[in-house]
Formats: structure tokens, sequence, C-alpha cells
């Protein structure tokens, strides 16, 4: 399957010199590195030109450490200088002191957003990661609503995640709010951050601005139980989940679905919980198929080939279908019948998208003269061809996915490794276009991935600027 460039001609040489000695993730990223100090961007190079590269390359490593260790060995001090103007923003390479200096162009009140930093910074470890930084600057946009005065904190914890959690609830909280909720300041999303200030106050989630979906008083208490690990969304589906009287297994697996995260249809959506939490004995593997099938019908225009080449979009295929009546076993036969009609495209047409902005990726491990050489591969699928592929050779129903991908609202991805032996599909991939973060990762008949599996996909995450949903591990 083309995975949208050319590839080179495989030589072990080459790839030492990129993957191993320069320890580039593809050849895309080696290339732009040449293209931006005006060097050829072929892969093909004498050894004289490599060796040229090779000191290029160290010598760059060198200076970025010397700059980061000058601006990280006191950051008060460079924060100081940032705000008199004295350091050049395009000459930092520490990640928090970049983000401090671009939040200082935007403050009208300079001074007082200086002192602020140079205090967290004396009182805590809350400038050392782009995470927490932001997540500091955040909370400084509400100064107007604190209701301590931030020279008076004192962390308790060398913990970074738990000062910042001890740093939001010293300026804006009488009460403690539920530990999850401190993930809001990492973000930007002003909505969810105002909860976190509306339970702080001592206010309920159920009066709080903005829900995606109205609560009962007892979903709003199963709310504030939420593990730590959930999203403030993820809390709402776990509190109705609770409230229904479906247990955390139970709201675990609903998270790594459709369902999860999507509120557009409320009231249907607890009937799906009910079914769900009506029975418990269904094993959790078939809750992504079968809500995966229910979208489908529900909620998704069908894509109808009516000739070759020519596909005409029609409604949902039932709009009105609700979980009334519905027996396990029933559903689970209309699923089985359904993954085995997506298996056939009819009158041989094809569905066709663009590819995302989102590259590619490559890791090479292993040596080939040692017969260990592994090539990881993770490529867009785009068509409803390859996604009927991916389908069969995994047993899932991403084939279902084909009308959301040429539509850009997801798009899917396949993880291969090759070997001399042959190439293994791993793991299927969904990206959510618009939060830029995986959703979705399943391997043959929808387990989990391995954590092999999830490093190559998290090293990829950061190489595209990606997130990874906390319940995808």
């Amino acid at each position: 399957m083309a995975n949208g460039r050319a590839r080179p001609e495989r030589d072990p040489s080459t790839e030492r010199h990129i993957f191993r000695e320069l320890g580039f993730a593809s050849i895309d990223e080696y290339q732009r590195w040449c293209n931006e100090n005006h060097l050829p961007s072929s892969v093909r190079k004498s050894d004289l030109q490599r060796r040229q590269e090779r000191e290029l390359f160290q010598r760059q490593a060198a200076e970025r450490a010397l700059r980061q260790a000058r601006q990280s060995h006191n950051p008060s001090h460079a924060i100081t200088r940032i705000f008199l103007g004295e350091i050049d923003e395009t000459t930092i390479v520490d990640e928090p002191l970049k983000i401090i200096a671009q939040a200082c162009r935007k403050h009208a009140a300079a001074a007082g957003l200086r002192d602020y930093l140079i205090h967290v910074d004396s009182a805590g470890k809350l400038l050392t990661s782009r995470e927490s930084t932001i997540a500091v600057l955040n909370l400084y946009r509400y100064q107007r609503e604190w209701c301590r005065n931030p020279t008076e904190w004192r962390p308790r914890s060398h913990n970074v995640e738990k000062q910042v959690a001890s740093l939001a609830v010293h300026l804006l909280c009488d009460y403690e709010p539920p530990a999850f909720m401190t993930a809001v300041w990492y973000k930007k999303n002003r909505t969810r951050q105002r909860w976190y200030i509306h339970l702080g106050k001592g206010g309920s989630i159920r009066t709080a601005a903005g829900l995606p979906a109205p609560l009962t008083k007892r979903m709003a208490h199963w709310f504030t139980e939420a593990p730590d690990l959930y999203t403030p969304l993820a809390a709402i589906r776990y509190g109705q989940v609770r409230a229904l009287g479906g247990d955390r297994r139970i709201a675990d697996a609903l998270l790594s679905t459709r369902l999860g995260l999507d509120f557009r249809d409320n009231a249907f959506g607890l009937e799906l919980i009910r079914f769900f939490v009506r029975n418990p004995m269904l094993d959790t593997a078939h809750y992504q198929p079968i809500v995966d099938f229910i979208w489908n019908q529900k909620y998704e225009n069908q894509a109808v080939f009516v000739g070759r080449g020519v596909v005409e979009e029609r409604g949902p295929a039932q709009p009105g279908l609700s979980m009334g009546g519905r027996t396990p076993e029933a559903l689970l036969r209309q699923v089985e019948e359904w993954h085995a009609r997506l298996g056939r495209t009819a009158k041989g047409g094809v569905l066709q998208w663009t590819k995302s902005a989102i590259p590619d990726f490559e890791l090479v491990e292993g040596k080939r003269e040692s017969r260990n050489m592994c090539m990881w591969r993770i490529i867009e699928l785009v068509s409803s061809r390859e996604l009927e592929d991916e389908g069969r050779t995994l047993g899932h129903c991403v084939a279902t996915y084909a009308s959301s991908c040429h539509r850009g609202v997801s798009s899917i991805w396949s993880m291969r490794r090759e070997t001399e032996t042959g190439v293994t599909r791993l793991l299927t991939v969904e990206i959510d276009g618009k939060r830029k973060q995986i959703v979705q990762a399943r391997g043959l008949r929808n387990r989990m991935p391995e954590a092999k599996e999830m490093s190559v996909l998290t090293r990829w995450a950061r190489a595209a600027g990606l997130t990874v949903a906390t319940w995808v591990s």
C-alpha cells in the first residue's frame, strides 16, 4: 500500500547514518534539517558528506545544550531579562522560557506577570516543563478571581503535578475540586476552567455553565468520585453510568467507544447506558462494535454506490433506532451481519479522501547484518477499500469510519511492523481531526495495545504534535 511518499532504496549505511548516528525519527525530518542548513537533501551521501553532517549535528547539539544550561541555571534571572527585552525570543531554546516570552508579548501589565512567575519559580518547580508552565500562565488569566495572594503559596510536595494542583487551589478555591479537574489548567478550554472555579467556590457541577448534558443530583455526586486520570468530560459520563447503576468497568469500556465523549443525543445516550447496565454479563469487548453499529445506523449518512465510481449519500439507515426490547444476543447477530455487509463493496465502488496534514511515521530498529532489523510504520488509510482490508485482517469494524474520514472528522491509521519475514498489521488507530488526539487504538479482534506498540505510538504522537487520550493505553 502506498504511504504517500517515495521510498528511498534500502541501504544499511544510509539508515545507520540517519536514524542512529544523527537520531532522526524519519527521512522527512532528516531532509528538513538538511534544507534548513543548506545541505543536499538527498539521502545518498559520500563518506565525507556524512562526516561533515555528523560534525555539524554534534556542534549544533552542543550549542543548544550550552544555551539551555545558561537559561535554565537561573530561571528567575532569565525571566527578568525576558521582560526587560534583553533576551531575543528567537534565541531561547528552553521551551518553558520560550512560552513565557510569548506570554510577555501578550500581556499589557507585564510587571505583575513577571513577579508572579518569579515567585512561582522560587517557591516550586513549575517552570521546568512545557505543560506546567502553560498551567501557571492559564491560572494567571483569572487573577481577578484569586482569593489568595500567590506570594503566600508554599507547596508541600516536590511533585510538579501536585504543585500545579496546590497552586490552583490556593489561588481560586474555598473548596478543593476533584483531583481530575486540575487537568483543565493544562489546556485552553475556558469553559472547563470555569467549571473548576465554580466547584472551587462551592458550586455543584449541575449548575455550571456550558455542560454537554443536564445532570441529576446523583450524577453530580458520582462526577466528583470519578478516577483521578479521567478528564472532566469523561467524569460526566462516569457520573451518568454510576448513577444509572453501572460500575467503573462499564464506564471504562464505554469511554473507549464513540459514546464516551459524544453527548449529541443525551436522551438516547442514557438509554444506551441503561442497556449495558441491564446486561452486566455482556463482555465489554463487544461494547465498541455494538456502539459503532448503532452510531452508523442512527446517525451516519449512508454512502450508496449507484454506479462504478459514483456514490450517492443518503440519510441514516435507522434514524429512529431505540434500545427498547433489544437483547444482547439479537444485537450481536445484527452487528455480525453488518460486518459481513461491510466486507462487500457494492458495484465495485470505492470512497476515497484526501490525506490529512499529519505525517506518516517510520522507525528503524536493529541491524540488517544481525538479521534483527525491524521497520515500524504508521500510515494513513485513505479509501473505503483500505479500511475494509484493515478491518478484515484485524477482525474489527473500522470500515464504518469511511464516511467520517471522507468528511475529515476522523482519520484512520495502520501501525505495521516489517521484518525480513514480511509485514504484520498490528494496530488500527483513530485520530480525532478537530482535537488532533489519538482516541482509539485496537489490534486483532479489538485487543488493547501492547507495551511496545504504545511506545511506538507515543513516539509518533510526539513527533506529529498529537495527544493521546488517557483511555487508549
